[in-house]
């Protein structure tokens, strides 16, 4: 039997996704996929290319070179949630829309941020390198628990509200900043603060769950540092450029604050993660929150669908599209 005519162009930043999500597109798509994070420029070429009628964002920055670089561009999809990487608006004047996979990976980063706290509660990463050396701590180590401890939540999406059920059964005190959605979506146990600098004074463990854009870059800087309780320990599983990274380290070695667990980074790779490790007190993860082989196929898939959805009709699944303002004018 003869193969379909291929009808639409897709580029992959990444070398693979799930057979799922390949599943969606090889029937009418021909998929190029670059290797992981491809350069502006190597990206741009390929996209011209290709002349590539949608971009598959896995790693890598979609740039307005890279979108101007194929005329025929019409969907980008991120495999994933985080968008920073993603020039939006660029891609909101030239009329492309931008999706994200809204539901694909609300559990397994917030399960990821429940086991960042757990390590550092448990010192399980120093005590499992003791016993790799031969070692055996039982009577000098003193953990801590979670239980009944004061979190505090900054930002309450669908990653925050999670991380909030599964702390449920340690009966921890629920504080949270979100200054933009409404009251019904906060459960009555939580506590919702109007400011900052309220929970961060308050929280035995601030957790990040917001998004990285202008108002948020460098949200958790040396004054909010300072402001945090000495014991307190500084969870990540959002954005790196929300946290000024100099100023956590700073803050380590002064003893400002206990201790860190990062899964994000300024610049990844980090440039000098030596700094980081010998600050203080920290658990670092290479960007793995949404690394689960489960998490892996719903990112492909919803990515997927999003292309084929816009290629095919022309509409945008409203609840994924982070630039509405291309339905409208």
């Amino acid at each position: 039997m003869d193969e379909a005519p291929v009808q639409f162009r897709v580029v992959i930043t990444g070398d693979a996704v799930a057979a799922e999500a390949m599943e969606i597109l090889s029937d009418r798509c021909r998929v190029v996929f670059t290797g992981p994070y491809p350069s502006p420029e190597v990206l741009a070429q390929t996209m011209g290319n290709e002349q590539a009628d949608a971009l598959l964002i896995r790693t890598g920055k979609a740039t307005a070179e890279v979108m101007k670089a194929s005329p025929r561009l019409r969907v980008i999809a991120k495999h994933g949630v985080g968008y920073d990487n993603i020039d939006t608006r660029t891609a909101t004047d030239l009329r492309i829309p931008v999706l994200i996979s809204a539901t694909a990976n609300y559990q397994s980063v917030a399960e990821h941020a429940l086991a960042l706290m757990l390590s550092l509660a448990k010192q399980i990463p120093w005590l499992d390198a003791r016993m790799r050396q031969g070692m055996w701590d039982k009577t000098a180590f003193r953990g801590d628990e979670l239980f009944r401890k004061t979190l505090g939540l900054v930002g309450f999406g669908r990653i925050g509200r999670r991380v909030c059920e599964l702390v449920t059964p340690l009966e921890m005190n629920i504080l949270v900043y979100e200054p933009f959605l409404p009251d019904h979506l906060f459960p009555p146990a939580v506590t919702r603060v109007a400011r900052l600098e309220e929970l961060l004074r308050r929280a035995d463990i601030v957790s990040l769950h917001c998004p990285l854009v202008e108002r948020t870059r460098n949200l958790i800087d040396a004054r909010e540092l300072e402001m945090m309780k000495r014991t307190a320990w500084l969870i990540n599983t959002a954005r790196g450029g929300i946290i000024n990274e100099e100023a956590l380290i700073a803050a380590l070695r002064d003893g400002k604050i206990a201790a860190a667990g990062l899964d994000t980074f300024q610049t990844e790779p980090p440039e000098d993660v030596c700094r980081l490790i010998e600050a203080g007190r920290v658990v670092l993860t290479p960007h793995t929150g949404a690394a689960t082989r489960e998490a892996f196929i719903r990112m492909g898939v919803e990515a997927a669908q999003n292309i084929m959805t816009v290629l095919t009709t022309g509409k945008p699944d409203r609840d994924c599209l982070v630039n509405p303002e291309i339905l409208t004018g």
